[in-house]
């Protein structure tokens, strides 16, 4: 057994015990395709199986990494554990770096679903107008990409996870994983706020272009800051666990500095739940929009009687009444059923049809009129002292008017949030120990 690579000291040890490949295989939980790529040192086990190897063939985890046994003399030498050698040491380190690139390729797997989840949820919004079903088809893949990554995280952490003494190369791979995951992670969640505002639209409704971009990286940025404060919690979980371990004077660093950002989110929460509450107090239409007043019933009266049609919803005519032009220019006037009436029966029939009246308290008529302005969507007034005005007339403009003037106070307080996450975050950059 005088092999000196880890693959060539398994073969020799496989051997001198009589084992067969598949045999090692069946015991290591693993094919023998991967024990033949082994021993023709076309890969390494993962750290994880070195000490499961090692007790196979009663031999020591630094044996096995430097691909030798110890002399006879290093055997005889007390009963403790053999310091480490430096070869073992190059070669754990070695296949920490391989693990790691290992746990790196398989965690592009999770952004590569995340990634089809964005591309699905937007063909369905936008070839199909299935905005909601986008949504979902969009969660599915996001999920998928979470547990992907949980799960290639455990894999590499149990990796290190043995009885060997920690090093600060173990320590950086883990640091390293975390920090991978992390990213992967706040990839998934930004995506997945992304698709978000889909959720909010009818089940046979789409986003448009414009819609989707404002809203959703809106929404993305909404999703990474509750990402953010959610990991600062685990984080600190893996440090109290020792998952992430942090030499004494890390250690002290990232305390004081975990103190001072929860210090910052807590300001920050308590900003944004003010400047929330007054976003709600502002976000009403009501209170910005501006109708027409009418301080006499004639001209109010006029301005109801212009026959436009609903800018809208389009125009819709009398309940049972109809005129029928034919092709020469010649009116003929039907009712519903189809019986012809006269040109004055049809204008009394309009007449009625239209008409609208406001009462006093006693249910007096105070004022007649016809309502043919389909622009006008709300006729306000209060009667009092036997009299209705003034009126206040609200049009379909006004309203977008107002409407447009919430959308800018709603601009304003985006900005003010993202304002008070940059002032939270400068204040956490400034102050944080280094």
């Amino acid at each position: 057994m005088d092999k000196k690579t880890i693959g060539g000291f398994i073969a020799a040890l496989r051997r001198a015990n009589g084992m067969t490949q598949k045999e090692l295989a069946d015991r290591l939980n693993v094919s023998d395709k991967t024990v033949s790529r082994w021993e023709r040192d076309e890969g390494a086990p993962d750290l994880s199986l070195i000490p499961v190897i090692a007790e196979v063939f009663g031999v020591t985890c630094d044996e096995l990494l430097r691909g030798q046994r110890r002399s006879p003399t290093e055997r005889t030498e007390g009963e403790t554990a053999p310091e480490p050698t430096e070869k073992g040491e190059r070669e754990r380190r070695r296949l920490l770096k391989s693990t790691l690139a290992a746990f790196k390729n398989r965690s592009l797997i999770a952004v590569s679903l995340a990634g089809a989840g964005l591309i699905a949820a937007l063909i369905c919004n936008f070839a199909f107008l299935r905005a909601s079903l986008g949504f979902y088809v969009g969660l599915l893949f996001f999920a998928a990409a979470a547990v992907c990554q949980i799960i290639f995280t455990n894999r590499a952490l149990f990796a290190v996870d043995d009885e060997e003494p920690d090093t600060p190369e173990k320590a950086d791979f883990r640091r390293r994983v975390v920090a991978v995951t992390r990213n992967v992670l706040a990839v998934t969640a930004g995506l997945l706020g992304f698709t978000a505002p889909m959720a909010a639209v009818g089940a046979y409704l789409g986003l448009t272009l414009k819609s989707q971009l404002t809203y959703g990286f809106l929404s993305a940025a909404a999703f990474l800051a509750a990402f953010a404060v959610i990991w600062y919690f685990v984080y600190a979980h893996l440090v109290k666990k020792g998952v992430v371990v942090l030499e004494e004077r890390e250690g002290e660093i990232y305390r004081r500095n975990h103190r001072l950002k929860g210090r910052c989110v807590g300001i920050l929460l308590a900003v944004a739940l003010m400047t929330a509450i007054a976003q709600a107090a502002l976000n009403q239409t009501e209170l910005w929009i501006r109708g027409t007043v009418f301080n006499d019933y004639e001209s109010f009266g006029a301005f109801m009687k212009q026959d436009v049609p609903d800018t809208f919803y389009g125009s819709e005519p009398p309940s049972d009444v109809y005129e029928i032009v034919s092709p020469e220019g010649n009116a003929q006037y039907v009712d519903v059923y189809g019986n012809e009436i006269t040109k004055e029966e049809y204008d009394r029939r309009q007449e009625e049809y239209y008409r609208r009246e406001i009462k006093d308290e006693d249910g007096k008529v105070l004022f007649a009129y016809q309502d043919r302005n389909g622009d006008v969507v709300r006729v306000n007034y209060s009667v009092k002292d036997g009299s209705a005005l003034p009126i206040t007339v609200y049009t379909r403009q006004d309203v977008w008017a107002a409407q447009e003037k919430v959308d800018y106070i709603n601009a304003a307080f985006i900005a003010l949030y993202i304002l008070d996450a940059l002032i939270a975050l400068a204040v956490y950059f400034i102050k944080r120990e280094r």
